[in-house]
Formats: structure tokens, sequence, C-alpha cells
């Protein structure tokens, strides 16, 4: 009985076999088999293939171990990211993280390739006058930044939401300096790139638009109704679903039992947004999508290209209740499910020291550095 060669399988037919890997660390086990599955996997690492998100858990020592943690497969993995060490992080859907250090450095990072992009200096944008620490504005001063893309393509564009919400700027890979945005008048909630423009919502729920050049081009005032008997925060966030830009209102109980905030998550409104009549339509489900919202910019998911994922939910991570962290019992994190208004827990995960430091979701891109970088 004759054994068949595995290493000599066509590229083409490899190729077909790694599309239908939707976890990341399912492509390591497969680049592993041997030298032509891995220059195989190498070939098709920037590709369009594209990998269920993974939520990495926040810095809990001064160790370069980091957690990534997938609730599809209930599964933990460790990477060693000395780069990430004690510096606030923001997640993506383009598999780069932005990280800013208390030195005031900012750089872009693929986690899995440890390769890194330098970003020019935000504390110098010529819309601050900046009395601050390099600790504290890593700390709380910078409340997110969002790509429009992945920074290996020359469209990318990079835009940081800081200074206690108040204050926008944007700025390209190989770009000096930050260029600042005008017309904000409120908290900026959350912001979104789409069809080549930059959209961001503020606690008004105007919508603000810009081009990717910084020129602001419009303002919708209509804004989303939403009960707020009882509640004590309220904060939205913008995603595409479908090619449509959504407003994803996220409802907050304040559940103390001491004089000390402690904020959880009741429930989730949707809204779709009509630019060309200037309105807001509420949205009772997302059918086959899923969302993800938290500590990086808001993502969209299709169930029926990643069965995995479970469909009409919104995966959220805690993002805004840092200030009471060493009085919390943990983080709140749940996958919303939109049709009987349920949260089911996402990981029960203990608070960390370090403050700066928030759990957040990243989808994977790999490279060459990937099958290197994993420790089990």
């Amino acid at each position: 009985m004759s054994t068949s060669d595995w290493s000599k399988l066509p590229v083409e037919l490899l190729g077909l076999i790694a599309s239908q890997l939707h976890f990341a660390e399912d492509w390591l086990r497969f680049g592993a088999v041997c030298k032509s599955w891995r220059i195989s996997i190498l070939q098709n690492g920037n590709s369009s293939c594209s990998f269920l998100p993974l939520l990495m858990l926040p810095q809990k020592k001064h160790e370069s171990l980091r957690t990534f943690y997938s609730p599809f497969s209930c599964k933990s993995y460790d990477i060693c990211l000395p780069d990430v060490l004690d510096k606030c992080c923001w997640g993506s859907s383009h598999g780069w993280l932005v990280t800013l250090d208390a030195n005031f450095e900012m750089h872009l990072l693929n986690p899995l390739s440890g390769g890194q992009i330098s970003l020019p200096p935000l504390h110098k944008c010529p819309n601050l006058n900046l009395v601050c620490t390099g600790k504290s504005f890593r700390d709380s001063f910078v409340y997110k930044v969002i790509l429009s893309t992945s920074p290996c393509s020359s469209y990318c564009v990079i835009f940081a939401i800081y200074s206690d919400n108040w204050k926008m700027a944007f700025a390209k890979p190989g770009d000096v300096s930050w260029t600042p945005l005008s017309c904000i008048r409120g908290h900026v909630d959350d912001a979104v790139c789409h069809d080549g423009k930059f959209y961001a919502i503020d606690t008004f729920g105007e919508v603000l638009i810009w081009d990717f050049a910084g020129s602001f081009l419009k303002k919708i005032t209509v804004t989303p109704s939403h009960d707020m008997d009882n509640l004590v925060y309220v904060t939205t966030y913008l995603v595409e679903v479908e090619g449509q830009i959504y407003a994803i209102m996220r409802l907050l109980f304040d559940t103390r039992i001491t004089d000390t905030p402690c904020l959880n998550t009741w429930y989730f409104k949707i809204y779709k947004l009509d630019v060309c009549n200037e309105k807001w339509e509420e949205v009772k489900s997302l059918g086959d999508w899923s969302i993800f919202v938290g500590s990086n910019h808001s993502f969209s998911i299709s169930c029926s290209a990643y069965p995995e994922c479970e469909s009409n939910c919104i995966y959220f991570t805690d993002d805004f209740s840092g200030a009471y962290y060493d009085t919390l019992p943990g983080y709140d994190m749940g996958i919303y499910n939109v049709q009987n208004g349920r949260i089911q827990p996402l990981l029960q995960e203990n608070i960390s020291d370090f403050a700066f430091s928030l759990p957040l979701w990243l989808i994977p891109s790999l490279s060459q550095g990937f099958f290197s970088s994993v420790s089990r």
C-alpha cells in the first residue's frame, strides 16, 4: 500500500484549504506540517483571508507575555510581546495594535509578526497646549485611536480622540505631525472610517463628517432617542455593517452598593444612519451579523462567512470604568443577544493593577513572524 507525500500537494490546493481556516491557531498548526505547507501560509499571509477576533487581555505583571482569548474555541494563547509592556493599546480589525508608552511614543504594532511603525508625537499636535506627564498622557489623555485600513495600504489613515474626548486629529504612516480636525463642539464617543470619509459621533448625537484630507464636509444633527431613566451613563459606538453606518448605544446602570460607582451594561439600542435624509432609523435585528465594541475601533463580522460567531449579537468589553478598577470584582464584558436582550458573560477576568491596560478586540493578521511568536 503506497502512502501519499503530503508535502507535494499543489500550492493552489493548499491555498484553498488555508482559506477555510478561521482561527489563527489553525494556521499555526497548518504551517507546522512541513516546509511546503509553511511556505504556502507565508505566501497567503497577506491575502484577503481574515480570521475571527481574539480578545487581548490586560497586562497583569511587569512581563512580556500577553494572553489572547478566543471566545469561539474557549482557548487562551500566550504571546511574547515586549513591545506592549507598560503601554496603553487599542485594537483593530486590521491585525495591528496602536501602542502608547509613558514617554509619549506611539506606534503601530502587529502582535503576531512583531512589525512596528512609528507614529508622530500626538502630544505636540497644534491644537494642544499640554501640561501633562508622559504617564498621565498614556494613562488617561488619549481615549481611542482608529485605523482606516491596514498600515500596509497606501490609503491608511489613523485618527485619534483625546483630551477628554474633546479633540481629534489624524495622521498617515510616515507623517511627521498630526493634523487637527475642526468643528468639534462636544464630547466625542466614537468614530469610524467609511467610504473615504471619517465619521464621528458626540454626546449630543451629532455626526460629524470629514474627508481623509481633514476637510469638514457635513454635520448631521438628528439625535437618536433613548430612555435615560435610572441610567448614569450612555456611550455610543459607530460601526460599518454591510456598507451602512450603525450607531450602537450602550446603556449602563450604576449598580453600586457603596459610594463608589460601579457601571454595568444593561442593554444596547441600535440605529442605522440615513446620511442622505439626515436621520436615524432604529434597527431591531442585526440579522446574520455580529458587532465587536470596546477599546478598539468598532467592527462587524458576517456570521454566514464565520459560523463560529453568534449571529445577531454584540460582543462587548469593558472600556469605561478605569478610574475605579481597584474596587470592582471584574470587567464588564459579555455577549448581548439583540433578539432577547440577554447578556451571556464573556470571560471572568480579574481587574488588572495597570489601569491603562484594558481588554480589547483584535482580528489577527499573519506574516512570517507568526510562526516564532506563539507559545503554549
